[in-house]
């Protein structure tokens, strides 16, 4: 495996690592708690927006899959979460699809990242772009989530993580 595919499979397993630690202390009421004055995403509308991002990320690399996040959390804009799944579901479908994830990256070969793109999303030029544009885009909305945690009265990842460092 080369030192890029690792590169790439540790930036997506800190999301995975952070995961647990951004849902498991959130009430279902609180996951679904609108941001910037309840116009903006919720805790739970960006965990399923990564989810779409990965299942994109999945096809990129020829791993053939329907997108089911795709209406909710790709073309569709956050809501007041009524329909989302519940916290239980979305981390379940989060490790369900993080092992598929780590999975196709851990088998990729040079090659296929270094394949020329015929069209530009976000104006990469190879797929190893795009894998590294969805991996930002996780540190991204990791960030958002930790101040959507912090306006709520939650504590930050970083708080919780050292809480529970310090707890042995």
């Amino acid at each position: 495996m080369s030192g890029s595919v690792k590169t790439l499979l540790g930036l997506f397993g800190t999301s995975n690592f952070m995961v647990p630690i951004v849902l498991d202390d959130l009430s279902e009421a609180d996951a679904r708690k609108r941001s910037r004055g309840d116009s903006g995403p919720s805790i739970a509308w960006t965990i399923g927006h990564l989810m779409h991002s990965r299942v994109w990320v999945l096809n990129s690399l020829g791993v053939a899959r329907d997108n089911p996040y795709e209406e909710a959390f790709g073309k569709g804009a956050a809501t007041d979460g009524a329909d989302y799944p519940t916290l239980v579901e979305l981390h379940a479908q989060w490790d369900s699809l993080d092992a598929e994830l780590m999975n196709a990256l851990a088998d990729v070969e040079e090659g296929t990242l270094d394949m020329v793109l015929e069209e530009e999303e976000h104006a990469e030029q190879t797929k190893r772009d795009q894998v590294v544009f969805f991996a930002w885009h996780e540190g991204y909305h990791m960030g958002m989530i930790g101040a959507m945690r912090k306006a709520m009265g939650y504590p930050g990842p970083a708080e919780r993580i050292m809480a529970k460092r310090a707890e042995g």
